[in-house]
Order: structure tokens, then sequence, then C-alpha cells
């Protein structure tokens, strides 16, 4: 009998070395991803490199290579969330308690552009399509801000869409009275005005909380909107949506030169959409 116990005891312990080292590499997989942090947002810079946001980290990947660039010392509690490309090259980043910063290159340092504004609660900020210098930046209840001469002086000039807005840009897409339009993610769905500020309107009848928007500067009229990691197309200008597969769920996209449409997922993956629209890694 004691060896029968024996025996079916270290058969018992086999059964559970093998069932751990079945489970031990998934579940170390899981925690992987379950601890990589979400792309917060993308742009491209000037000379084609991707530049991505992620949680307080900030990445160039540009032939292979991926460069660390140290972002703006804040207050404790404030954001990065927004990235921006200016007209003219410049990178800005701005975020709630963090307002707004633009990057010198050439001293590899931040400058603050927030002496006019009214406080640092920047929700969501945006630069012109072809006014080097011309921003825009979202404060909440002190509504939508501009600035014409990058960033030295803010003025506000619209309370924005009725809903809040969580992230937005500006396209010089045809048909605006003035020199483009602002698209504007909102809690509601993506909202549209001309840059004269004549008025908010619906775009399309896209529903939900739209947590990253983007368009295509080729062809203004491809937008793109993120609503709950579902990725949504517009091939005229907003009015009619489309849902696109993607194989992760999506928080950030922008349009790169030499790659297209590339995504930011929740796992913390850059993907890019090919010619035959499969979705291929970003490799760093």
């Amino acid at each position: 009998m004691r060896t029968i116990v024996h025996s079916t005891t270290r058969a018992a312990w086999r059964l559970c070395l093998l069932t751990l080292a079945i489970l031990l590499p998934a579940l170390a997989q899981a925690q992987s991803a379950d601890d990589a942090q979400p792309v917060t947002s993308l742009t491209i810079s000037s000379s084609g490199a991707l530049l991505v946001l992620q949680g307080s980290d900030l990445f160039a990947i540009e032939g292979g290579t991926l460069t660390e660039i140290t972002l703006p010392a804040t207050n404790q509690g404030a954001q990065h969330t927004s990235l921006a490309r200016g007209a003219d090259g410049s990178i800005y980043v701005a975020g709630p308690g963090l307002g707004v910063w633009r990057y010198d290159s050439a001293g590899e340092n931040w400058q603050p552009l927030n002496d006019t504004l009214p406080d640092l609660g920047v929700t969501a900020m945006a630069a012109h399509a072809t006014q080097p210098g011309t921003l825009y930046a979202y404060l909440g209840k002190d509504g939508m801000f501009r600035s014409r001469d990058g960033g030295a002086k803010w003025v506000r000039v619209d309370s924005g869409p009725p809903e809040p807005v969580l992230a937005f840009l500006h396209s010089d897409m045809p048909g605006s009275m003035e020199s483009g339009w602002l698209f504007a993610a909102t809690t509601r769905g993506v909202s549209r005005s001309m840059d004269c500020f004549c008025f908010w309107g619906d775009a399309g009848d896209l529903r939900g909380t739209v947590s990253a928007i983007g368009y295509d500067p080729a062809a203004p009229e491809n937008v793109y909107a993120v609503i709950e990691g579902q990725l949504h197309h517009s091939a005229d200008g907003g009015e009619t949506w489309i849902s696109l597969k993607t194989p992760q769920s999506v928080t950030a996209l922008a349009f790169s030169p030499s790659q297209g449409l590339v995504v930011g997922t929740a796992n913390g993956n850059l993907l890019a959409r090919g010619g035959a629209n499969e979705w291929a890694p970003v490799h760093e």
C-alpha cells in the first residue's frame, strides 16, 4: 500500500510539473502583454521618423533605429497625451497639467508655450496643416485657443463642440471658407468645423467616445477615428464611415510617407497597413 501511495504521489508531482511547464510561458507572455503600456499618441517628424508617445516616454523610430527623447520635466500629476507636428516641422507635446511645449531639436530640450494660456489643462492640441506657427489647444470649459506665432500668444477663438474634446486635428481638406477644417474626437463622435469657427457639426453619424483621430495628408478626405479600440474610416471627409478590421485594439494613429497608415495599440505595438490592407509590425 505504501508503495502505491508513493507511486501515486510521484505521478501527481510529475503532472503538476508538466502543467507548470506548459502554463508558465503562456502566463509570462500574458503578464508581459498586461504590463505593456498602450501607445498614447503618434506623429511623424519632418525627416519621416515615427514619433511614439507611450506613457511618460517618447521615442523616435527611423531606419530601424530607436532613439529615446527626454520629455519635459513636469509637475506631479501632469500627463503627456498629445503629439503634433507643425507645418514647419516643429514637434509639440501637450496634456493636462502640462500645457503645450515645443521641442528644440538643436538644443535637444523643450520650451514651454504657456505664458498666455489661462491654465495648463490642455486636453488636446493640433497644428495647422499648412501655416507654420499656427497652433490650436483645447482647455475644456475654457474652450478652444489659437496661436498664430508658435505659442507666444494664445487667443480664445471658440467654445468648441458641445461635447468634451479628447483629440483633434487640422486638415487642409478643400471646401472650407477659410484655410481648412478642424476634426474633433469627442465623447459623442466626430465633430467638424471650418477653421473660421463658423459652426461645429456632426461629421456623419459615427457615435461613441472617439479616443483618437487622424487623416491622410496626401488625400485629406480620408479621415480615421477610433472608438473603443475599433478603427473607422471615412473616404469623404466624415460624411460616411466604415469599420476597419485590426488585429489589436487601436489607441493612436498617424500617416508615414514610407509606411502609410500606422497605428499604435493597447498592447504597446506599432502596426502598418500594407497595400493589400494587411497589417504588419513596424520593426524598431
